[in-house]
């Protein structure tokens, strides 16, 4: 199965999710701002963001507003969040991949770095529910 990890991070949570994740699928974690991801071909696109005002980051937006429709092809979606679980970013996420044809098999959010808040998230434990 192909796969590839697509995320958007500002203070490095959700880069350390899609690591993880990636690194279980035997793929790479490809950062939007860094790169425009390869998804033809992908069996399964995981794509996760940081929450940012309650929404996944405008970069991750942009990214998934300019896919091809995709008929059929699974998607799985993450974030990290500062405050409130589950964040409504997980839920745009979904809508945005749904729209664009693909069936969402999961969605996975943990908490993650917030300036003095939440030291030490993502937890080890939160990497190992990425992973599972």
């Amino acid at each position: 199965m192909k796969s590839v990890v697509v995320y958007f991070s500002r203070g490095g949570s959700t880069r350390k999710i899609a690591e993880a994740i990636a690194a279980e699928l035997a793929s790479e974690a490809v950062d939007v701002t860094k790169q425009k991801p390869d998804v033809s071909g992908v069996d399964l696109l995981v794509v996760g963001s940081g929450t940012y005002g309650e929404k996944p980051g405008k970069e991750l937006v942009s990214f998934l507003d300019g896919l091809a429709p995709a008929s059929g092809r699974r998607a799985a979606c993450f974030s990290t969040c500062g405050f409130v679980r589950p964040p409504r970013s997980i839920a745009e996420i979904r809508s945005l991949l749904e729209s664009k044809g693909y069936t969402v098999v999961g969605c996975y959010d943990c908490l993650g770095k917030f300036l003095l808040k939440n030291r030490g998230r993502p937890s080890e434990e939160d990497v190992m529910r990425a992973r599972e």
